[in-house]
């Protein structure tokens, strides 16, 4: 594939330019005023298949209570049936448990001044995997919709990574080609696979940690920090056409 002249870079969101400084049972302990995980009436477990049910419900059009808030709905529905905890009592602690979680965000320490190189050279876009007010929330919490030339929220289109078709609704929204961009994601199984759905030339910001191998996901280059990008010409690799050396 030939990917030069490169105009266009499309980024992820969660875990690619930004992390929580504080962990979701720390978080979870700080709202219920716990010391001790085993206490919790809602485990770091709980909470992730909460988040995973209501997300799909928000994909599918079926949010129940959509006054609430994201996080907030998913305290309802872990702890409605619960006898130690009334309606009231339930929307203080998802309303401080969103409170938590918004002040731990952050953007990892690479991402301004990478960042500052690249804005005005090539169209950026932002795509994220999440409910609009979420993702909407955390954009407006760390300041950077004025980055992007495009964001694209998964809720606003009732389709999600790795789906292919909400990478071509980027495109569409820079005026771009597959031919022209470079995604960046940290997932295999949401952004390694779903650019590779879309044909689209991936770098997969490993960070370190060590993932699970995902079938069918394959990055045509890794890294571990933002940095990279801008330190020099770095190589893409592909399978059926070679290597590929770009600059940003």
């Amino acid at each position: 594939m030939e990917i030069k002249p490169l105009t266009t870079l499309i980024f992820d969101l969660d875990g690619t330019l930004c992390r929580y400084e504080e962990s979701l049972e720390d978080s979870l302990l700080k709202t219920f005023d716990l010391d001790n995980p085993e206490d919790l009436p809602i485990t770091p477990t709980n909470y992730q298949e909460g988040f995973g049910v209501e997300f799909d419900r928000a994909i599918d059009g079926e949010v129940e209570h959509p006054d609430l808030g994201f996080r907030t709905r998913i305290f309802c529905n872990i702890l409605s049936d619960d006898d130690n905890y009334e309606e009231s009592k339930i929307l203080q602690l998802g309303n401080k448990f969103t409170r938590i979680r918004e002040d731990s965000l952050s953007l990892f320490d690479d991402v301004a001044p990478v960042f500052k190189k690249i804005r005005g050279k090539f169209k950026l876009g932002l795509l994220t995997n999440g409910p609009t007010s979420l993702q909407g929330r955390k954009i407006d919490k760390l300041g950077i919709e004025s980055w992007f030339n495009s964001i694209i929220i998964s809720g606003e289109h009732s389709m999600a990574k790795p789906d292919p078709r909400i990478f071509e609704v980027a495109l569409e929204q820079l005026n771009s080609n597959r031919d022209e961009t470079i995604y960046v994601g940290n997932s295999l199984e949401y952004d390694v696979l779903g650019a590779n759905k879309a044909q689209l030339p991936v770098i997969w910001r490993k960070d370190g940690e060590e993932e699970e191998e995902v079938e069918g996901a394959t990055p045509n280059l890794v890294i571990n920090e933002l940095t990279e990008l801008t330190e020099g010409k770095v190589t893409l690799s592909f399978a059926e056409n070679g290597k590929r050396r770009i600059k940003l």
